[in-house]
């Protein structure tokens, strides 16, 4: 997982509707079927227990959505 690509991916393919989403899911890591959507196969590797109910952020993916949820907050 690199940077430019969660950036791309944050930037540009989402909405902002989106990234609200994904700052309250901040509150639990958990990520849910609408944040799934968000994701293509590949960026699902940014999670943990990808596939399954208890899907959550990464580290990485939950440390990179605090610091732009954060920005949008400024």
């Amino acid at each position: 997982m690199d940077e430019q690509s969660m950036s791309s991916w944050w930037n540009d393919g989402l909405s902002g509707e989106d990234r609200d989403e994904w700052c309250a899911a901040l509150d639990t890591g958990l990520v849910g079927d609408d944040l799934l959507i968000t994701l293509t196969e590949a960026q699902r590797a940014w999670l943990d227990k990808a596939g399954t109910a208890a899907a959550s952020m990464g580290p990485d993916l939950q440390a990179f959505v605090a610091e732009e949820c954060a920005k949008r907050l400024r």
